[in-house]
């Protein structure tokens, strides 16, 4: 630890310059905005009249979009329950399995005879196919455990005991950048440990909490791995060039090379927005501004009890587990035939059972290290102990169901009425008819790709909408469809940090509120701008850049 005492924090604010007075305004701003579940019943409400307007006006829209093929849905009463629960097919549809269709989208009014029905008859199953929900309760099984078990805050006093002090941003935000493997695991376990890690050495945890969230959400569509969303926008793509180009593809690893190199630039970036211009900022943190009687289980303070040997054979105990659930996985992946793999070409990566089931992994391994670390270390002695874990994590969600289920709705209404994908097709129509070309005509690609973000921040619904009108554009410009991927990567990810939307965004405020409690949506807003702004400028240079010299952009494109 004391290694460690060196590291970089700020004695006190000093006087503002212009740059820092605009994002204290902007945060005075955004946190007169009302409480999130407010913010997402006027939404609602905002939607509903909208889409009537627009459905009156009859806005409509002719494009292409890359589809899906219809799923069976079946309705199935579990458990005695009185409402009946839609059972889809145990696997997603594969990625080959999209294909492109034209189509005329109109808007669907939500206070027609039909938008109505769908108000009243919709509203509990909107709150229970919302994703979110259902990952978070699952995660926080095994995340639970492993913070009441003192797991997570002994593996964070290593953490920063082992490593140099500079090196804790840079390992942070790569580990956020990275966890897109995971699909959203790094929202839900990355982005509150950062916090506690730069709480540990004296650091604010805010600047922590913001350092991950900006690799979680900035770098989303990137990473130095292939990832489950790489195989679909692979195939939308493909699907998309034989708009035009029956005979052409591109590999999953079209985008690799260009990927990796993204990751280190980002990392390098993110870290250095972190350290010069939000902490500076934030000043010292005062733990008086945190609520009071609120706890953190994930932080240091919870070793208090816990001897050096205890810890130490905990770790051990922990570490044996973790090989445990290794050579699980491994013994259903490896073996030909095997159950993780896809059934009919035996892949592991891209679109498998693996693939889809890295949460229930990740919980299971976060479930028995903590397990094996409580028990180790006395922390956890009985089954009751262990109950009382999970029942105290999810305790601690509460106040996020009633948001999530006002998030829920708004998503679907806005969905229903059809609104994202006219607007999204409007915007593309805009740059083709724009009769700019070349790297122009890119940079309108990530300027628009950025704006639709705001609006469908989904990464795969957004590039079902934007590939039937950029690649067949790009390709009679002779641009390659792995470049026109790419700098959809580009437009796509930043915004994921800004807009309210996403459907994390709330649970930010909800992490930054236990170590603030003056700090809401626009607190959140002013730490991730100057992310945002260097996320965007940086990145869209460093992909003209690339283009320019003419490196590939991956393998097979």
């Amino acid at each position: 630890m004391s290694r460690q005492a060196a590291a970089p924090a700020v004695e006190t604010k000093e006087r503002p310059g212009g740059y820092q007075r605009v994002l204290d305004l902007i945060e005075r701003v955004g946190n007169k905005v009302p409480h999130p579940a407010i913010l997402f019943l006027s939404l609602a409400v905002a939607v509903i009249i909208l889409s009537q307007i627009l459905y009156l006006a009859d806005a409509h829209i002719s494009t292409e979009v890359v589809q899906p093929p219809p799923a069976a849905v079946q309705e199935e009463y579990v458990g005695g329950s009185v409402l009946p629960a839609e059972q889809l097919p145990a696997a997603p549809a594969p990625a080959h399995s999209y294909k492109p269709v034209h189509e005329t989208v109109r808007v669907e009014g939500l206070l027609t005879v039909q938008g109505v029905r769908y108000l009243f008859t919709s509203f509990i199953s909107n709150f229970m196919g919302f994703t979110a929900l259902g990952i978070i309760l699952i995660v926080m099984i095994g995340v639970g455990v492993a913070e009441v078990s003192g797991l997570i805050a002994s593996l964070i006093r290593k953490l920063v005991a082992r490593s140099p002090p500079w090196s804790l941003t840079y390992i942070i935000v790569f580990l956020g950048i990275v966890s897109s493997i995971a699909s959203d695991a790094g929202y839900l376990v990355l982005i509150p440990l950062g916090a506690a890690a730069f709480k540990s050495v004296g650091r604010h945890p805010l600047a922590g909490m913001a350092a991950a969230f900006a690799g979680v959400a900035g770098g989303f569509g990137v990473n130095v791995l292939i990832t489950p969303v790489d195989a679909v926008l692979t195939e939308i793509t493909n699907e998309s060039i034989h708009l035009v180009e029956p005979g052409r593809s591109i590999a999953l690893t079209a985008n690799l090379w260009f990927g990796i190199a993204s990751t280190v630039m980002l990392t390098v970036l993110l870290s250095f927005i972190s350290a010069r211009m939000v902490e500076p900022r934030l000043g010292r943190y005062d733990p008086a501004l945190a609520p009071s009687g609120e706890e953190h289980p994930d932080e240091p303070d919870a070793l208090a009890g816990i001897s050096p040997a205890a810890d130490a054979r905990g770790l051990r105990w922990a570490g044996l587990g973790l090989l445990g659930v290794v050579a699980l996985i491994l013994l259903l992946t490896l073996p030909p035939g095997a159950p993780l793999r896809e059934p009919a070409t035996g892949a592991i990566i891209g679109t498998s059972p693996f693939m889809d089931s890295l949460i229930v992994m990740i919980t299971l391994a976060f479930f028995v290290m903590g397990l094996a670390y409580g028990r180790g270390a006395g922390t956890l002695k009985t089954s009751g102990d262990v109950i009382g874990a999970v029942t105290k994590s999810w305790a601690g969600l509460a106040g996020l169901l009633l948001l999530f289920l006002l998030i829920a709705q708004f998503i679907a209404y806005f969905n229903f009425s059809k609104m994202p994908e006219v607007a999204a097709a409007w915007l593309g129509d805009t740059i083709e008819n724009s009769g700019v070309g070349g790297v122009w005509l890119l940079l309108a690609a990530i300027a628009i790709t950025a704006v639709v973000n705001l609006i469908i921040p989904q990464a795969i619904a957004k590039w079902a909408l934007l590939a039937p009108i950029f690649i067949p554009l790009f390709l009679r410009l002779g641009v390659g469809p792995a470049t026109v991927l790419a700098a959809y990567r580009v437009g796509d990810s930043p915004g994921n940090i800004l807009t309210p939307i996403m459907a994390y965004f709330p649970l930010i405020v909800v992490f930054a509120s236990r170590y603030d409690k003056r700090s809401g949506i626009g607190t959140v807003i002013a730490l991730m701008l100057p992310f945002f702004i260097a996320l965007t400028i940086v990145w869209t240079l460093f992909f003209v850049v690339w283009y320019l010299i003419g490196i590939p952009f991956g393998l097979g494109t």
